[in-house]
């Protein structure tokens, strides 16, 4: 029987963002500096537009998703779909710099 808990489910992907930010510390540091330098020129900004631009290679793909989780950015509630044909099409959040 499929469980259905909210708080549990929040409570795991944080856990696992935790995960994979500590494994790829190096890459997020790199992948942050590229986002920044990204939103120098635009109001917006998505997951894809720092995996277009940036050289790094995260050791886990799940590390792109993590790359937005500090103090520097905030989601604009938007999501748009991915242009990224292993992302299916799914939505990715669209972020700014935090004030």
């Amino acid at each position: 029987m499929e469980q259905h808990d909210l708080f549990l489910a929040r409570k795991k992907r944080d856990e696992g963002i935790e995960r994979v930010s500590v494994s790829n510390s190096v890459f997020l540091i790199k992948a942050r500096g590229t986002a920044r330098l990204i939103l120098e020129t635009k109001n917006e900004i998505t997951s894809d537009d720092v995996r277009r631009s940036c050289p790094f290679v995260p050791a886990h793909p799940n590390a792109w998703g993590a790359i937005f989780k500090c103090k520097d950015f905030e989601p604009t509630g938007e999501f748009r779909p991915s242009t990224f044909i292993t992302n299916h099409a799914r939505a990715v959040r669209v972020w700014r710099k935090s004030d």
